[in-house]
């Protein structure tokens, strides 16, 4: 099994209903200081998708004037309207930016066919590097690999692919384009994508665990990292996303009694994960 690259998908971080710089220094810190190879603004478990425009775009500028050193940034800039995307993308290159993450619309059922209109105009407008997400589960509809070789053949900034469908075969055809770099988005999939191939993974729970760090750079251990990452993603399972990140980077990172960490409508847990999930990060 090849070393790869872990990315952390980061969550966005709130005190007081506005977003916690303080935390993000301490996000970046976290991630210097273990060698993670990418943060990721702007992603699902961040939360973007209950952002406005305004803090979309002040979450991208947030982390971009935070991170230092060997990790790389990368800007999630998807937005169901076209033109909010472009501007983002372009005001993400503006702050730094040189690689960005694009999700497919969602909500509704689009066809094929929007969405390469969809991503060509995204990527005839934004100089910068590409990597399109697929996730079903969160948009209803599959990025299919031919619709993203057909982009990649197309478009030379289309780099890599985030593939969260949680299908082994269909990770195996993205795994087939050549010259495409295929990154794992589901925890539990991550060691059996390691040795099919993948460049790694873009985690959710490297928010607050390194066991997707030590499976990705194929560590002595990975394989009993890939068991507590399993048994982790089962407690997570239960609770509210991306709640449940917020709190425990919050409680196990950032070292604080968590209170206060969600903007409204969304609320702090209810109820916290009992104190032996420390033993699984």
């Amino acid at each position: 099994m090849n070393s790869g690259k872990i990315i952390i998908p980061a969550i966005t971080p709130f005190r007081n209903q506005q977003i916690d710089g303080e935390a993000v220094e301490v996000m970046v810190e976290y991630a210097m200081k273990n060698r993670f190879d990418g943060l990721f603004a702007g992603s699902s478990t961040g939360g973007v998708a209950a952002l406005s425009y305004k803090k979309h775009k002040e979450v991208l500028k947030t982390y971009i004037d935070k991170i230092t050193g060997n990790v790389t940034p990368l800007a999630g800039i998807s937005r169901n309207d076209l033109d909010e995307t472009t501007s983002l993308g372009k005001d993400a290159v503006d702050y730094g930016y040189r690689i960005i993450v694009l999700i497919n619309p969602y909500y509704h059922s689009y066809s094929d066919k929007t969405f390469l209109i969809y991503f060509s105009n995204v990527l005839e407008s934004v100089d910068a590097d590409f990597y399109l997400y697929n996730n079903p589960g969160l948009t209803g509809r599959n990025l299919k690999p031919e619709v993203v070789a057909t982009l990649h053949d197309k478009y030379p900034n289309v780099k890599g692919v985030k593939e969260s469908s949680g299908d082994l075969g269909t990770f195996s055809k993205f795994l087939a384009i050549k010259g495409l770099e295929v990154f794992q988005g589901k925890d539990t999939l991550l060691y059996e994508s390691m040795k099919m191939g993948s460049a790694g993974g873009i985690c959710s729970s490297a928010n607050f665990s390194l066991n997707t760090l030590k499976i990705a750079k194929d560590l002595p251990d990975s394989k009993e990292s890939a068991e507590k990452v399993k048994k982790l993603m089962e407690v997570v399972s239960d609770y509210e996303n991306p709640v449940i990140h917020n709190y425990l980077f919050r409680k196990y990172i950032a070292n604080e009694s968590p209170s206060g960490y969600m903007r409204k409508p969304y609320s702090d847990l209810d109820s916290v994960p009992p104190e032996d999930i420390k033993n699984l990060l």
